[in-house]
């Protein structure tokens, strides 16, 4: 939180136009992260590492996909930051590089759940209506 903090009081202190810029280049290092995340296997590799670091002979196993498949997608995780490669041997283990990443996921999660039950009560809101019998031969 302090970091957090120290950070804001940064921004008050710059001038419009650095501010701007510093925005902007913020708001664009976000939309990378985002990008990297926008992929329900991307989003899978990222709960199960979550919970530790995994090879990823482990991954392919537990996700039920192709080396090649994860391949792909570890490349696009490793280059945005989200996750980091460690080699013990023949074995390439990967891991969360900030635990966060994981908590702004479940907080998506926990929106969407909250959209889905909101859409639920509409839904058991409406009545059904009777439709009468098409006459169309």
């Amino acid at each position: 939180m302090l970091k957090v903090v120290s950070q804001f009081r940064n921004y008050i202190t710059m001038e419009p136009m650095e501010y701007k810029k510093t925005a902007r280049r913020i708001f664009e290092m976000q939309c990378e992260i985002c990008k990297a995340l926008a992929h329900p296997l991307r989003l899978a590799i990222v709960d199960r590492l979550s919970i530790q670091e995994a090879a990823a002979a482990d991954l392919i196993a537990g996700l039920e996909i192709s080396k090649a498949n994860l391949s792909k997608h570890m490349s696009l995780l490793v280059h945005s930051g989200i996750v980091e490669p460690r080699r013990d041997g023949r074995q390439i283990f990967y891991r969360l590089t900030d635990p966060e990443i994981h908590q702004a996921c479940a907080i998506m999660r926990s929106i969407l759940y909250r959209r889905l039950k909101k859409g639920e009560k509409l839904a058991s809101a409406i009545r059904p209506v009777s439709v009468p019998p098409s006459n169309v031969s």
